[in-house]
């Protein structure tokens, strides 16, 4: 940067959101923002420009990253830079400056935690040099300046002094080392934690003082000792500007309003006449504040500046937003000289030795520039890279639009798929009511069968009555068995007669209109705990059929493995006739076998006898092969017998089972029956929370409506209140006017009146200046007739609001 080259102070405009008492007092925002413009337009017609403008909407990060980061990179080439908080009491400056850091998180970071991280972070990057860096941090309280960094028993008030250069200096003010970030944050919050704060009626935690954090930069190029420079961070967060009608602030409070206000005043002054010609600036006031003496260099001196105004949006305070906007605007005007802190004979040398390096640059390449070749070869580049940035934008903006026809397809189809599936849920509620309803009749007839079987079977025990004889058609008297089953059927009749009914169980049925007919109301809560009880239901009924599909298969099984069990029995029967039989002709044969062996003894003897004795031989061998398969057939008889216990033992396993699957079944119908029977319940004490909610919901129609009429009155209270005031305004303005005009007549026919007439002039002056007087006083009478009016309409409206609240139905109702 060349030595005569001046730039202006930047100014930021930033805006914080209506707070919670504005808000109570019913303020409307009075400042409109203009999209991608740093542009505000202050109630209707009141437009300014500033280099930034940030809306309640931008975070901290996006405050410092457009305005403040690149002062940092200033730093680092050796000029100094300040970031100057100012704006009325409560509007922002010290959450947007961070001087009160106490571990908040990172989104809420202001801007001195962040530019310190971002010049440690620098310094990292610039192994080539070496770093030493010294923060200080003072307030100036009631014109007094206090160490914050020194403890409050040796605190003393600073005197401002200038050194041998002009400059200023702060003799007995801490300068402290540090090496981090982690340091420099604990050297911001100490300083924080001791500066004079208290609390108004319009901030609770309003700073008294104005602060200066200081950050000294020494820079040493490690390779030549010469090449060193410094710098200075100035961070400035100004208490802010005040009034004792709105403060409500006495005794002490209201001394440190004076001196604040002095301060800005003096600051203002310097603001003003450094924003003048330079033929029209004739003394700029410095001396006249503590404050602006410190500030010096930053306004219109040796400084990058950067000026954040911090403003309120409340129609309350417009006249301060006013102010405030008119105070940076001014602020705009002031022009800078930054230069380069280097020592003057350094700095010598080291333009010499660039002027040396450049010259042999020029021999080097024969005394020909490419200063032209490099212009139009970045003209180029930025042409190409503006082109293909249009491009890619009109592309973005093409697939943008596809992507929200698609969006909305998907949202469309959504839509209906929800529609559908709530329509399939209530089918599927109401099929597997009355499968339910349908499975537990089954079930019911099943046990009233089962009942039956067991009755006939104990009928069939007790009387001995044989069906199968009944069931014939034959003659009764020529067949005396069946006269004899007759007669015993007559006399059970006649006791079954005498005998009471026994009473059977019975499963009471479900009010199936009541279920069908109506419907819960289509809150999300009741669909979904209603498709919850659906699936629930269809899951129990699943496993209710599945077992009941077991529990026949296994019946039908043990009913067979029954029947051959009887079968068995009948064929035991015969089997245990025919192995005794077998038994006795084995015993037989076993005699006739002995004697024929003794018949062969003999005949060994007796050679005659030869012949019988060959027949007794063969005799023998048929008895031996007719009791060998005597035995084969006990043996089968014998595995058959093992054959029925294992049978038997299975037929009383699988009955276990079938008990077990009975209960088992009991069990699920009973659960089933539970489920239904507490969504029943559940139903209805959702239904009487909807009338109850119904009949309160009327309630509060009947009471929005008294509310709306009552609104009404007042607005049209408000609205004579508006035009009175609008014409008292209108007076005022016409008495303004006519001042003017009386003026200018005044100036212009001056000259022609003599002396006699200077009463007459003066008598008319003084009546049309008391006139514009009481105009003025009337007009803000009424302005604040209708502040306090609102303010009180809407505590108003607040109580009915809050009194309908504790009136109105939970919002969530919690299912069971």
């Amino acid at each position: 940067m060349s030595e005569d080259k001046v730039i202006p102070v930047r100014v930021a405009i930033r805006c914080r959101p209506l707070i919670t008492k504005e808000l109570n007092e019913g303020c409307q925002k009075c400042v409109r923002f203009i999209n991608n413009e740093p542009q505000l337009v202050l109630g209707s017609n009141r437009s300014f420009t500033y280099d930034y403008v940030y809306s309640p909407d931008h975070s901290q990060h996006e405050v410092y990253d457009s305005s403040v980061k690149h002062l940092v990179k200033h730093i680092f080439k050796g000029y100094n830079a300040t970031v100057l908080a100012y704006g009325q009491t409560g509007s922002g400056k010290t959450y947007t400056m961070g001087g009160c850091y106490d571990m908040v998180s990172e989104i809420e970071k202001g801007v001195i935690p962040r530019v310190m991280q971002e010049l440690f972070n620098g310094m990292e990057d610039k192994p080539e040099y070496s770093f030493t860096v010294k923060v200080s941090y003072l307030e100036i309280y009631n014109e007094d300046i206090n160490d914050l960094l020194c403890p409050m028993s040796k605190r003393e008030p600073l005197a401002i002094r200038e050194d041998a250069t002009g400059g200023i200096r702060l003799p007995g003010l801490r300068e402290k080392t540090v090496t981090s970030y982690e340091e420099t944050l604990t050297c911001l919050s100490m300083g924080g934690q001791v500066r004079t704060t208290g609390a108004t009626a319009m901030n609770n935690t309003s700073s008294r003082s104005h602060a200066i954090f200081t950050i000294h930069v020494e820079m040493k190029k490690k390779d030549d000792e010469n090449d060193t420079c410094s710098a200075k961070f100035h961070l400035v967060d100004l208490a802010g500007s005040e009034r004792a009608k709105k403060t409500q602030a006495e005794g002490e409070r209201f001394k440190e309003g004076v001196n604040i206000n002095r301060g800005l005043l003096c600051l203002g002054n310097v603001i003003s006449a450094l924003g003048d010609d330079k033929e029209k600036r004739s003394y700029i006031p410095y001396r006249d504040s503590k404050l602006t003496r410190l500030l010096q260099d930053s306004l219109g001196g040796n400084s990058y500046t950067l000026m954040v105004a911090c403003i309120s949006p409340a129609d309350t305070n417009m006249e301060e937003t006013l102010n405030t906007l008119r105070y940076a605007d001014r602020a705009r005007k002031i022009k800078n000289k930054p230069i380069i802190n280097r020592d003057p004979q350094t700095a010598e040398i080291i333009r010499l030795k660039q002027l040396v390096i450049e010259l042999e640059t020029r021999l080097q390449s024969g005394g020909l520039t490419i200063k032209c070749e490099s212009s139009v070869a970045t003209c180029t580049s930025v042409f190409s890279s503006t082109t293909s940035t249009a491009a890619s934008t009109s592309m973005s903006y093409a697939e943008q639009d596809s992507i929200m026809d698609k969006v909305k397809e998907l949202a469309e189809k959504n839509k209906q798929l929800e529609e559908e599936n709530e329509k399939l849920s209530d089918e599927l509620q109401r099929a597997v009511d009355n499968s339910a309803n349908l499975c537990e009749k089954v079930i019911k007839l099943d046990l009233k069968c089962e009942r039956l079987k067991n009755r006939l079977d104990d009928f069939k025990k007790d009387t001995g009555l044989d069906f199968n004889v009944l069931s014939s058609s034959l003659d009764v008297n020529s067949h005396p068995e069946l006269k004899e089953q007759m007669d015993k059927l007559r006399h059970l009749a006649e006791q079954v007669n005498d005998d009471k009914d026994e009473p059977e169980e019975s499963i009471p049925e479900q009010d199936e209109d009541m279920d069908q007919g109506e419907s819960l109301p289509g809150t999300p809560d009741s669909r979904a705990m209603s498709k919850e009880y659906a699936f629930r239901q269809a899951k129990m009924t699943n496993e209710l059929q599945e077992l009941n599909k077991l529990l026949e298969k296994k019946e039908r099984l043990a009913k067979q493995m029954t029947q051959n069990d009887d079968q068995m029995k009948a064929m035991k029967g015969q089997y245990d006739h025919a192995i005794s039989g077998m038994n006795s002709e084995i015993e037989s044969l076993q005699k006739e076998k002995e004697e024929l062996a003794q018949a062969l003894e003999n005949a060994k003897y007796n050679s005659a006898t030869s012949k019988v004795a060959e027949q007794r031989r063969q005799r023998l061998k048929e008895l031996e092969q007719q009791m060998s398969q005597l035995k084969r057939k006990v043996n089968d008889q014998t595995k058959l017998l093992k054959m029925k216990e294992q049978s038997e033992k299975q037929v009383s396993k699988m009955n276990v089972d079938i008990q077990g699957m009975k209960q088992q079944r009991v069990r699920l119908m009973k659960q089933m029956k539970e489920d239904a029977d507490e969504f029943r319940r559940w139903k209805m004490k959702k239904e009487k929370e909807v009338m109850q909610l119904q009949q309160k919901g009327r309630k509060r129609d009947c009471e929005i409506a008294k509310l709306q009429r009552e609104n009404q009155k007042q607005q049209n209270i408000l609205k004579r209140k508006g035009e009175e005031a609008a014409a008292a305004n209108k007076r005022l303005k016409e008495a303004l006017a006519k001042q003017k005009q009386v003026q200018q007549e005044r100036n212009e026919k001056f000259e022609k009146y003599d002396t006699t007439s200077i009463g007459n002039r003066v008598r008319s002056w003084l009546s049309h200046e008391l006139e514009v007087r009481v105009s003025i006083r009337e007009a803000k009478y009424h302005l604040n007739r209708l502040l306090s009016d609102r303010k009180e309409m809407v505590m108003t409206l607040n109580d009915l609001k809050d009194r309908i609240d504790e009136d109105a139905p939970p919002t969530k109702v919690s299912n069971k």
